[in-house]
């Protein structure tokens, strides 16, 4: 499905969980509320040559998927820098939605022949780092 309509896979979840399907055998500790953190993000985003454009439609494709799923505050206007506000529920969670994050912003870039570079930090005042 992802390679038929060019999107990453974590679009394809988002779709889906923004669905709001919900399973009948969800019981009320699934529903609880999930613990969010906020993290900051530096994004750089780049073409694979000097030939090739899409570095600013890749960066404004990265930006709505960001704002569209996690709440993205841009830190300055021309800047690199961002905070988003990431749903989790386990560490492990979070470490796989960073990873889901990081994939889909690369899967954008690459599909306009380019890369990124980023590097993602939490803002809780602990080093967490990815």
């Amino acid at each position: 499905i992802c390679s038929a309509l060019g999107i990453g896979k974590t679009t394809l979840y988002r779709y889906l969980n923004d669905s709001r399907y919900v399973d009948e055998a969800e019981t009320e500790e699934d529903t609880e509320q999930k613990k969010t953190i906020k993290v900051g993000l530096w994004l750089r985003v780049e073409n694979n040559s000097k030939f090739v454009r899409g570095k600013k439609r890749s960066r404004e494709e990265i930006e709505s998927f960001l704002q569209r799923y996690y709440d993205m505050k841009k830190l300055q206007k021309d800047g690199w820098e961002y905070e988003l506000t990431i749903p989790y529920e386990t560490d492990k969670d979070l470490d796989d939605t960073i990873h889901e994050i990081t994939g889909e912003m690369d899967s954008i870039a690459d599909s306009r022949n380019g890369f990124i570079e980023c590097d993602i930090r939490a803002l809780d005042g602990s080093e967490r780092a990815w």
